[in-house]
Order: structure tokens, then C-alpha cells, then sequence
């Protein structure tokens, strides 16, 4: 959908067009762009996951087969420690699929923007999304909170800057019902994907 159904002071920000002197020194990064840098440094993350995932998978393999071969010696102990540790795996990597799904949602509300309705709710969506996720991660993967803090930081800006603007923005004309209905089976479908890959997973 195009930016006539937006009031013309959006469609400046967001295309970054600005007009006189004072706008051509001035100029902003254009919205679409700021959002594009967002979506990148999420799906940074979301490949970090991925290869992390397949670490503890192979792990887990591996580890399954000690556990094998030490029943057949019949040392009980050392499978008892064997499977504490695929335990603290299955923990971790199913920290790392309900992040993985949560980033999922927000990079695809973000990509969307246009046909997910209202600019300013997709935007708080994503953010808490982001929220929600940095909140469980922050002990255990700190490098990744402090990359997704600068994630969260980018849209902070996006939306205190919107919010000054309320009077410019327009509905995108488009059902938002409809709009989530369309991310949640998105979301769902990207879920049994990851089953699929990873049945031993939890997160069911």
C-alpha cells in the first residue's frame, strides 16, 4: 500500500523527504530505512540462535551416545551425569527457540508494517516483543541483550518521534484483526517448523 493513505508529514519522515533549506540540512534518516536497520540487526541475532541450536543439537547426539555406551559398561553414574548435562542443554536451547520465535514475530510485524495496520502499534508490538526477550536472555546470553538493547533503543527513538506527530498519522486502512490473524499463523507455522527440527524440544 502506498503512503497517499498517510498524512503528508508521515510520508516526509517515512520516505525522508523534507522540504526547504532547513530540511535539506537537517535531514533525518527516513523511517523505512531505520526500520530496515532494525529488522538486520534482529535477524543478526535470529542466525546467531540458529547456529547455537544446531551446536546443542550435535551435542545432544553425541552426548546421547555416551549415555548408551555407559549403560553397556553399566556405569549408572557416569549416565546420571551425562543426563544432567543434556538437560542444562535442552534448558537452554529451548531459551533459545521461544527467543527465536518472539524475535520471529517482531522482525515480521516490523517487515509488515504496511499491511499490519496502525504504524505506532506495530512498532510498541516489536518493541515489547524485543522486551520480552532480553528480560529472559539478559543472565544467560549477555551479548545478545546488549545487542537487542540497541534494537529496542532504535525503535524508543522511532516511536517518542511519532508520538510528537500523533496529528500526522492515518490508520493504514487495513483490518488489524485480519492483520494478527495473518502473524499468529505465521507464528505457528514457524513453531512446527522448529518441532520438526528439534522434536526434543519443550516448547510445544
Amino acid at each position: 500500500m502506498g503512503v497517499g493513505v498517510l498524512a503528508d508529514g508521515f510520508a516526509e519522515k517515512w520516505e525522508g523527504r523534507s522540504g526547504g533549506l532547513k530540511g535539506n540540512l537537517r535531514r533525518a534518516k527516513p523511517l523505512r530505512d531505520r526500520i530496515g536497520d532494525a529488522i538486520r540487526r534482529i535477524e543478526v541475532q535470529l542466525s546467531k540462535i540458529d547456529a547455537e541450536m544446531e551446536q546443542y543439537a550435535r551435542r545432544e547426539k553425541s552426548l546421547l551416545e555416551k549415555i548408551i555406551q555407559a549403560y553397556e559398561k553399566h556405569d549408572e553414574e557416569r549416565a546420571k551425569i551425562i543426563a544432567n548435562e543434556i538437560t542444562e542443554i535442552r534448558k537452554h536451547r529451548d531459551l533459545l527457540i521461544s527467543s527465536k520465535l518472539s524475535l520471529d514475530g517482531a522482525a515480521l510485524r516490523l517487515r509488515t508494517i504496511y499491511e499490519a495496520g496502525d504504524f505506532m502499534s506495530v512498532l510498541c508490538s516489536a518493541r515489547e516483543a524485543i522486551r520480552e526477550v532480553r528480560s529472559k536472555i539478559i543472565d544467560s546470553i549477555p551479548q545478545m541483550n546488549l545487542e537487542l538493547g540497541h534494537v529496542e533503543d532504535m525503535l524508543n527513538s522511532m516511536i517518542a518521534e511519532m508520538g510528537q506527530r500523533t496529528g500526522e498519522l492515518l490508520n493504514f486502512n487495513v483490518e488489524s484483526e485480519e492483520a494478527e490473524r495473518i502473524l499468529e499463523e505465521a507464528s505457528l507455522i514457524a513453531k512446527k517448523n522448529i518441532e520438526i527440527k528439534f522434536p526434543n524440544s519443550q516448547n510445544r
